[in-house]
């Protein structure tokens, strides 16, 4: 029996990728924990399942929060990341869990994205070179025509998933906090993306949709404005800042976990009468929906501009 850590042989060609069929795969990433990465990927795809839209989301994280956001943390079916793990150490399609929401698919994440996933990925890093880093996408690729939108949820503190991430997203989103700490996040996050985009050209499709202000006081301006300052002297004067936010809720934030269930959800709890359930989850609701309607309307118009 082959060991668990053994990576496969290398290929000596890799295969053509259809960059042109890969436009709906968008990344939540950034070089700093905390900052809303993996409740906005839920949310985001939430959005998009109840629209009607096909959705799956991969958890890139060893800490496999989308299982908190979505509540299958106890789930039997929770493989902790060890299907990701599989495939990414085989070579083989993408499993998704199916059905966790209507229109909602998810490759799970956990432990075993940890110290597991490490060793393997070193050795394939050292028998494949920078192309180690196209096997998630080669993993999705056989998957990939039957989602119209896939989001991806990745790590701060794993480079190499991050990666991985990077050379598989055609969007990359970077949710970011007004607490004084931004800066360092970006110039990593930027740092990655200049590597995968420009210094090894394993992505070249790769684009920066923009930078979400997260987790903030709607009324803000000052801080906003503080932030928009950050971001453009670390990203650059063109880095898009999106016009909607996700504001501070508190008390929705802790449900939202502790519940296992989406903003909106909670927020259908309430109108059917679930009076624990504060009433500022309305305000959230209309952030998220308009965060997501803004993030893919600017992904289709950035499409078409570069179609003429």
């Amino acid at each position: 029996m082959a060991s668990p850590f053994a990576a496969p042989d290398s290929q000596q060609h890799q295969p053509q990728i259809p960059w042109a069929s890969l436009s709906h795969i968008f990344m939540f990433g950034n070089g700093k924990g905390g900052v809303g990465k993996s409740s906005v990927s839920a949310n985001a795809a939430g959005k998009a399942a109840r629209s009607g839209l096909r959705t799956l989301i991969i958890d890139c994280n060893a800490q496999g929060n989308i299982a908190r956001e979505l509540g299958y943390k106890r789930a039997e079916w929770n493989d902790g990341g060890a299907g990701l793990l599989e495939s990414l150490r085989t070579g083989t399609p993408l499993t998704p869990q199916r059905g966790v929401r209507e229109n909602l698919d998810v490759v799970m994440g956990g432990p075993a994205l940890g110290d597991e996933f490490g060793i393997f990925f070193h050795t394939l890093l050292a028998k494949e070179g920078p192309h180690a880093y196209l096997r998630l996408l080669m993993c999705l690729l056989p998957i990939a025509h039957e989602y119209q939108i896939i989001i991806l949820d990745t790590p701060p503190e794993n480079p190499s998933l991050q990666r991985l991430a990077l050379s598989t997203a055609r969007w990359l989103i970077i949710p970011v906090k007004s607490d004084g700490g931004a800066e360092d996040g970006l110039a990593q996050i930027g740092l990655e993306f200049s590597y995968v985009r420009f210094v090894s050209q394993l992505n070249p499709h790769l684009e920066l949709l923009g930078v979400l202000l997260f987790d903030t006081g709607r009324t803000y301006t000052g801080i906003h404005a503080d932030v928009r300052q950050q971001v453009h002297k670390v990203l650059g004067e063109d880095a898009h800042m999106f016009k909607h936010l996700i504001g501070h809720t508190e008390s929705v934030a802790r449900l939202v976990r502790k519940r296992g269930l989406l903003v909106q959800e909670l927020a259908d709890r309430r109108r059917e009468g679930d009076r624990t359930i504060p009433e500022t989850v309305e305000g959230l609701v209309s952030d998220y929906e308009g965060f997501t309607e803004e993030m893919f309307a600017r992904a289709l118009e950035l499409r078409k501009e570069a179609a003429a």
